[in-house]
């Protein structure tokens, strides 16, 4: 039963992505016209997200309220389930409604910081400041260390959002990268707690992206853009504190496992801060964006990300699941190629003519 809701998922995803690409193009909405720091040269359809986020909500309705027929051996807390996701939903309608906004006319900077601010507060407040196992015990922590490590995890939460927009710059990368994440997060959930619902709530987003990259892959028909990527954002910062505060997946293996659009997006960020250029402007300075045109094609910088991703990120980050002590060590490893990759490849540096 449970492939059948799989294939139902990501099928929902594929019929969604066709119609509102072909509803988009008849009616002229949410049209991505190219500009020169474009890496596209047609107007596109763009907010295709929606049908990600559609799709995989409808996964959670079926799986939540259906859940004695698709997984009856798992004995669920229904109720706390619930609870838990109309959390996520709380936080999620105002991080689609300024995308979906944004993607048809832009908004101001500062407008879209402040939901961001809202989301990542509601998740950080719900999962470590009143749940049962919160990290942020006074009891183990000072009240100003406590306090930090709250305003830490919402900068995170928030900086996850912006990142995945970001890195949302050629065809297919950013779908990629969230089927990637969300399969490799669910079995390692799955290895550490197997009788817990959670792996199958996070295999979910990436079943819905797969549907989704059948139009977005290259040459992509639609972008999912603001509406799916920092959507996406949101709901990986979602459960990467929920996982935490059931001791169930570290933030470190998380970090682990998204840590190519991590060190793109934050060290090109910083090479452009250092170099003063303009960070709200659009660029085409990211590494994939610098190895997609040398390639002169997507497909090579699509094909980099899944080899390092499956012989690189994803065993170290098995191997730091399994080594929690050793976690932190890990992750150091992990980063380091890929940030002298970034420093050769000249990331955040305009290329001069």
């Amino acid at each position: 039963m449970l492939l059948i809701l799989f294939l139902i998922t990501i099928a929902i995803s594929f019929i969604c992505s066709y119609s509102i690409e072909k509803l988009f193009v008849k009616y002229s909405l949410f049209l991505d016209v190219p500009t020169k720091r474009s890496s596209h040269d047609m107007p596109k359809p763009t907010a295709g997200g929606i049908s990600i986020l559609l799709s995989y909500l409808i996964y959670i309705f079926l799986l939540s309220s259906f859940n004695h027929i698709f997984i009856p051996e798992l004995d669920a807390n229904q109720e706390e389930t619930n609870q838990v996701f109309y959390i996520l939903l709380i936080s999620l309608v105002p991080i689609i409604i300024i995308g979906l906004v944004d993607d048809l006319k832009k908004v101001n900077i500062s407008l879209r910081l402040l939901v961001q601010l809202f989301s990542a507060t509601i998740i950080i407040y719900y999962f470590y400041i009143r749940s049962d196992n919160n990290i942020f015990d006074v009891n183990t922590y000072s009240q100003q260390a406590s306090f930090m490590i709250v305003v830490l995890s919402i900068i995170l939460s928030m900086w996850l959002m912006n990142l995945y927009n970001f890195m949302d710059g050629i065809d297919g990368y950013a779908s990629i990268q969230c089927i990637f994440v969300s399969l490799s997060a669910s079995i390692l959930a799955y290895i550490n707690s197997s009788d817990d619902f959670m792996y199958l709530y996070i295999l979910g987003l990436g079943l819905a992206s797969i549907g989704f990259l059948g139009r977005n892959i290259y040459p992509a028909k639609i972008f999912m853009g603001d509406t799916g990527s920092v959507s996406i954002g949101c709901i990986f910062a979602f459960f990467i504190f929920y996982s935490a505060s059931e001791s169930i997946l570290s933030i470190y293996t998380w970090l682990i496992l998204l840590s190519l659009f991590v060190v793109d997006s934050s060290y090109t960020l910083l090479v452009r801060i250092v170099t003063k250029k303009n960070i709200a402007e659009a660029h085409l300075t990211h590494a994939f964006h610098k190895v997609a045109r040398k390639s002169n094609s997507p497909i090579i910088a699509n094909k980099i990300l899944m080899y390092i991703n499956i012989f690189w990120v994803f065993p170290l980050a098995a191997v730091s699941n399994i080594y929690i002590n050793y976690n932190f060590i890990v992750t150091i490893i992990v980063y380091l190629p890929l940030l002298f990759f970034l420093i050769n490849i000249g990331a955040g540096l305009e290329e001069e003519h």
